[in-house]
């Protein structure tokens, strides 16, 4: 398998140009090839390959998220249209997508299974060498989907609160400034198991939002594989497919009364976790989708 990644000169263009476009068509030559795209904003890659298949693998309702270009939801519902198959990465965006009929298929989000499950046996990482308490810990972008009122009761609480992950969007937002709250940045996703296996409890504090309403966090089974125990708030797709190994909290004070609960051990609910997701690896999502593409 070849990848190829445009260098953009501007990192403001969200759409291939003629050059870019160009560029694959002469590299791809006489080959037929398939048209992946994971966000309408590459529509015209498929243009460039007008008898080509094109997949849409449809992991979140991107027109929903704060800045979404211009012209986002007009392209998406285009890709729906023209798409072989699409490939909805949760069950609120199976729902959302199944009107295109039966060529929208639900795979939600894997794992990379052994890559997580190592963190029960590493040393956490080096940041949290200066902590003293409890951990607990977020991975992932830190943007509007975040429910800042959730952090804030938990920051109250004797724990440490580590955010780890880039901050974005969030202009004129009043980020908590306590000394137990951590924002470590962006960090290397091979750091990962390292950073899970600091965490005593992971957390998914989700707002409820247009950017919210139809997400599967793939964090969900990441957390699950490392061993840790999980406490978010109601999300639509959590919920069902985690109920009784994810804590659900309904409301700030009760995520932070369900995270101290969640440090004391619960090795049942460990295994039924491990046991859940040990099945999503990654490796086997692709082998399905991969079948379903040549069975079409």
């Amino acid at each position: 398998m070849s990848v190829l990644r445009p260098l953009r000169s501007d990192g403001s263009a969200a759409t291939l140009d003629a050059n870019t476009t160009g560029a694959v068509r002469a590299w791809a030559g006489a080959r037929r090839p398939l048209v992946w795209l994971t966000t309408p904003m590459l529509a015209e890659l498929a243009d460039a390959f007008p008898n080509a298949d094109v997949v849409f693998d449809c992991m979140d309702d991107l027109a929903s998220f704060a800045q979404a270009p211009a012209g986002l939801r007009e392209r998406e519902v285009a890709l729906f249209e023209r798409a072989r198959l699409i490939f909805a990465g949760g069950r609120s965006l199976f729902e959302r997508c199944r009107a295109y009929g039966s060529k929208v298929r639900l795979f939600p989000s894997g794992v990379e299974f052994a890559r997580f499950a190592a963190a029960a046996n590493l040393r956490p990482h080096p940041l949290y060498d200066h902590l003293d308490r409890a951990v607990c810990g977020y991975a992932g972008a830190i943007d509007e989907r975040i429910d800042w009122d959730v952090l804030r009761a938990l920051s109250e609480r004797e724990v440490e609160v580590v955010l780890v992950g880039p901050v974005l969007k969030l202009e004129g937002v009043a980020l908590p400034r306590r000394t137990n709250v951590h924002f470590t940045g962006q960090m290397p996703y091979d750091d990962l198991p390292s950073l899970l296996a600091g965490f005593d409890v992971a957390l998914m504090p989700f707002a409820r939002n247009a950017a919210t309403a139809s997400i599967s966090p793939t964090k969900t089974p990441e957390y699950l594989a490392a061993g840790k125990p999980v406490v978010s708030t109601p999300i639509a797709d959590v919920v069902a497919a985690y109920a009784g190994i994810v804590t659900i909290a309904r409301d700030p004070e009760e995520f932070a009364r369900a995270c101290l609960a969640a440090l004391a051990p619960d090795p049942e609910r460990r295994e039924r976790g491990l046991d859940l997701v040990r099945a999503m690896d990654w490796d086997a999502i692709v082998a399905r989708m991969w079948n379903d593409l040549e069975s079409e």
